[in-house]
């Protein structure tokens, strides 16, 4: 009984942490995904580029504080590749590009969904 007692209270403060960190990340990347597709891509296409540059750089802000969570839960390769398209985004965005800008910020999104996906604890994901 005693072991018992131990394999649940074990496995309860691992699902604990990553049930806390699954809401967390949802809501950080749901609010990533609404960013671009409310404000930032159509900030693009209209050429409003300080709008467009000030939502990037609030991104690129958050960014770097979710990375330093999710570097506990998520593999670092992953991280890594969203973390260098929020820089290329946000770069060229800051250069006005708008060709470059678009692409990879659908990109950048396709990334955030990949990411999103992989951090649920599924048996898909597993093996």
């Amino acid at each position: 009984m005693r072991d018992l007692i131990i394999s649940v209270t074990c496995l309860l403060c691992l699902m604990v942490p990553w049930g806390i960190y699954d809401r967390y990340s949802m809501s950080t990347i749901e609010n990533y995904k609404t960013l671009i597709d409310s404000r930032i891509l159509p900030a693009i296409e209209t050429n409003d580029w300080p709008a467009a540059e000030k939502e990037m750089k609030f991104i690129a802000q958050n960014w770097d504080d979710y990375k330093s969570v999710s570097a506990y839960f998520t593999d670092t390769t992953s991280i890594n590749e969203v973390d260098s398209m929020v820089s290329k985004v946000y770069y060229y965005v800051k250069c006005r590009d708008a060709s470059n800008s678009a692409g990879e910020i659908a990109s950048l999104k396709y990334c955030l969904n990949f990411l999103h996906e992989n951090q649920h604890p599924s048996l898909k994901n597993i093996f």
